[in-house]
């Protein structure tokens, strides 16, 4: 599977148009965001990198 992108590249993206990925700049909607997008990962069965794993 591609790994390109990551959390960081979504980050990258979130802090650019937050309205658009989160609904509202929120911290409260960035953390729903943030475990929806690493349960997601886990289900498909992708690795975090170590820098995920230190930022988690």
């Amino acid at each position: 599977m591609d790994k390109k992108g990551g959390l960081f590249e979504i980050l990258g993206k979130i802090k650019a148009k937050p309205g658009l990925y989160l609904g509202y700049p929120s911290v409260c909607d960035l953390f729903v965001f943030l475990v929806g997008y690493k349960t997601a990962r886990r289900e498909l069965g992708i690795e975090p990198t170590e820098a995920e794993i230190r930022f988690y």
